[in-house]
């Protein structure tokens, strides 16, 4: 009986040590665990990216462009072509920028944005965005790194400018966009000189050319462990954007066509890469109405559901709970929408179900994910997909590949495995800008960015991202996912909006800690929430606190300043 034991015992020795090589050997052979989209490879095309941008506009040049929700005023495709030729034209001419220049827009959206983003990229130099609530120390720091030489921005945001670039010792050109009848400082540009009234000089513009590699952007990251940094984007990454977003499967809008708009709010920022991209570039080159709305506001925006015939909504997680959950949404909100796409955050199934109940299911619901180093493109549910899961957030696009690595080791997993999120794609930034070890950290020898994402992808489904790597609350050992228990706490009939942050122990090293919005009139303790969250999940992922407020900090995106919690009230 001992031998036989023993025989048993070595079998066992020898099979474990067999499945080890196995496992070692699957962790090396990195190609089974990737994934890859099932739409063919795209082609990058060997083109400008103005004529790229324009390429299917001969049909719609007296369809309005953008539009102001606030001002009314507007732009034709035709007008938005020649002024943005006309400002390309200005910073070649009167402000002697050469290709590669930086020229930073501190604009809100509105019409003058494409106008000045588009000649600035048609003028081969670079683009960097700012956000127009910036104060004067994240300008400096945001104009230290990219030194421009043309900086385009508002009256109200001309004292923070001048500031700024004082304190950053550079010299640099200001144009304001304001009304032509008021006076501006000695020195200082009018928008409408150099772009409304200025001349294109086309035969000067056909000259100037950038190879594909060349720095297109630079956006700035949302920074969320240390100050912001730069995002290298290059006009191959733009172009090879434009590609992903109009093929079939991912392609939301349809091409202007006789009477025929595609018509959208635009009040994602356009200096952030979701809207510049996604939203200016993605449907300006397809002939779409933007509405621009230069401060969100609720009211303004469901004004204009209902009185501009919207026919897409593209979103972000707090506004899609505004969608389901307002008592004022109703079905005559949706009337014209075909496709609603969220993306920027994690969004609970349970919201997007709020939403297709108030639209009697008569819309599309998408969502996708990117980040501004994968020119925010990644996933995305195609259009068509039978039996959604919500809680998912789409499927590799077109020339998207990604794998997922233990963030321990940064070996691959395979797949429907838990890790972190790695994607390679034509649109990964080049780098970040002038911040090589950042780069060097963020980046695999074999080209995948690291997006501090944690999640798997399980086959039929799509993408799950569970949390940000660094946002993960450690209870006794355990890791508990923020995200988890924030889309829990929103579905709670009484909660507007929730937040969780991990927050010390004594005992167990970290426990959550809820921030909860209650919705209007409605009242819930303390306990009611910590009982609702505790009957649903497992003994570790308890709310240990809750604290009631009447606001969580977010970014512009959507994305919750988990710092900032902690900041104000941990």
């Amino acid at each position: 009986m001992q031998n036989m034991a023993r025989k048993l015992l070595l079998r066992e020795i020898k099979n474990l040590k067999w499945e080890r090589k196995l496992s070692t050997s699957a962790v090396f052979r990195n190609d089974d665990f990737i994934i890859k989209s099932t739409i063919p490879d795209i082609v990058v095309p060997k083109q400008r990216f103005i004529d790229r941008m324009w390429a299917k506009s001969a049909g719609y040049k007296n369809h309005v462009a953008i539009e102001s929700a606030e001002t009314k005023k507007n732009y034709t495709y035709a007008q938005l072509e020649k002024n943005t030729s006309a400002f390309a034209t200005s910073l070649v001419k009167k402000f002697g920028l050469k290709p590669g220049d930086v020229v930073a827009v501190m604009l809100p959206n509105c019409p003058e944005f494409p106008v000045v983003a588009f000649g600035c990229l048609q003028a081969g130099c670079v683009l960097t965005t700012v956000n127009p609530i910036y104060k004067e120390f994240e300008l400096v720091h945001q104009t230290t790194i990219t030194e421009p030489k043309v900086f385009v921005t508002l009256p109200e945001c001309y004292d923070t400018v001048t500031k700024s670039l004082k304190a950053a010792k550079l010299q640099c050109k200001i144009v304001l966009v304001d009304n032509p009848n008021n006076a501006v400082p000695d020195g200082v540009t009018r928008y409408s000189e150099v772009a409304e009234l200025g001349e294109p000089d086309y035969g000067l513009l056909d000259k100037i050319t950038r190879r594909g590699d060349d720095l297109a952007c630079i956006p700035f990251s949302s920074g969320t462990t240390g100050l912001p940094k730069g995002v290298e984007i290059t006009f191959d990454n733009l172009m090879a954007g434009i590609e992903v977003m109009q093929q079939k499967e991912t392609c939301f809008p349809n091409v202007t066509n006789g009477d025929f708009q595609e018509v959208l709010p635009a009040f994602l920022p356009f200096f952030h890469i979701y809207g510049l991209v996604i939203g200016l570039m993605g449907h300006l080159s397809l002939g779409c109405k933007q509405v621009t709305m230069a401060k969100f506001s609720a009211s303004s925006y469901l004004d204009i559901l209902k009185t501009q015939k919207t026919t897409l909504l593209y979103i972000v997680p707090p506004v899609a709970i505004l969608l389901g959950k307002h008592p004022d949404v109703n079905e005559t909100h949706y009337r014209h929408v075909r496709h609603i796409i969220c993306g920027a955050a994690p969004l609970a199934a349970s919201d997007v179900e709020a939403i297709l109940q108030k639209s009697k299911h008569a819309i599309e619901f998408n969502q996708g994910f990117g980040m501004t180093e994968t020119t925010s493109l990644g996933t995305s549910t195609f259009k068509g997909t039978k039996n959604v899961n919500f809680n998912a957030c789409g499927v590799p696009m077109a020339s998207v590949q990604m794998k997922f690595a233990d963030p321990s080791t940064e070996q691959a997993v395979p797949i429907g495995q838990s890790g972190e999120l790695y994607i390679r794609s034509p649109t990964v930034m080049r780098g970040y800008h002038k911040n090589p070890k950042a780069t060097e950290e963020s980046m695999t020898k074999d080209g995948f960015f690291k997006t501090g994402d944690m999640g798997y992808f399980q086959p039929g489904v799509g993408l799950f991202i569970t949390d940000r790597i660094k946002e993960l609350i450690k209870v006794k050992g355990m890791q508990v996912a923020p995200a988890e228990l924030e889309s829990l706490l929103r579905s709670h009939p009484a909660v507007a909006d929730a937040a969780v942050i991990g927050v010390p122990h004594e005992f167990f090293g970290e426990v959550p800690k809820a921030f909860i919005i209650r919705k209007n009139g409605l009242k819930i303790s303390e306990e009611e929430i910590q009982d609702f969250v505790a009957s649903k999940v497992a003994v570790y992922k308890k709310i240990e606190e809750v604290m009631f407020v009447d606001e969580i900090p977010k970014t512009a995106s959507g994305k919750i300043l988990r710092k900032e919690l902690r900041k104000m009230y941990a």
